[in-house]
């Protein structure tokens, strides 16, 4: 049970209800509304896929908090990897046909999870297909829109399922992308 703030009617509110309430604020509510090639903002994976422009980037997301597990946000490319790149690289046939449609919506959105975002990250940008990153294999990252922190592995996975959720609800012309 929780009390509102202009009084002290007892609300209660489930247990998916409070966390998509968290998600909203730590994670969805932060995540612009403009794709990479209508800001002046600099897209860092754009030309540097390096460990350390992926360290850069992610501090602008750094809470200070002792949070270990990470949902993070990223915006892809438009242009789709050529098919045959991405089978050789050990997509699945099965995931590139699965994708199709990304390139023609406004902007592409990568939704994850990891424990160690920088090691996740380098797969994504460097390690693409064999390593698990099949959809950035595909549509490159180009920047993070967000990252929010959370304290467990169990909430972690709600949390991203939820953030790709309300991220659809909130861009509904973005193609939103999850794995599972």
């Amino acid at each position: 049970m929780r009390y509102e703030q202009r009084g002290l009617t007892p609300t209660t509110r489930s247990r998916k209800e409070a966390l998509r309430e968290v998600v909203r604020d730590r994670v969805v509510d932060d995540v612009s509304a403009e794709a990479y090639y209508e800001t002046d903002r600099i897209v860092p994976f754009q030309h540097d896929t390096t460990r350390s422009t992926i360290a850069s980037a992610l501090l602008e997301f750094a809470t200070g908090e002792p949070r270990t597990y990470a949902v993070y946000v990223l915006e892809c490319l438009q242009n789709k990897t050529n098919a045959g790149t991405a089978l050789r690289q050990g997509v699945s046939p099965a995931s590139v046909t699965r994708y199709e449609d990304a390139s023609n919506s406004r902007r592409t959105i990568y939704v994850g999870m990891a424990k160690q975002v920088i090691n996740r990250l380098d797969q994504h940008l460097n390690k693409p297909g064999r390593q698990g990153a099949n959809f950035t294999a595909l549509y490159p990252p180009v920047r993070i829109l967000q990252v929010g922190w959370f304290n467990d592995q169990d909430r972690t996975h709600e949390a991203e399922q939820l953030t790709a959720e309300i991220l659809e609800e909130k861009f509904p012309t973005d193609f939103i992308a999850q794995p599972g």
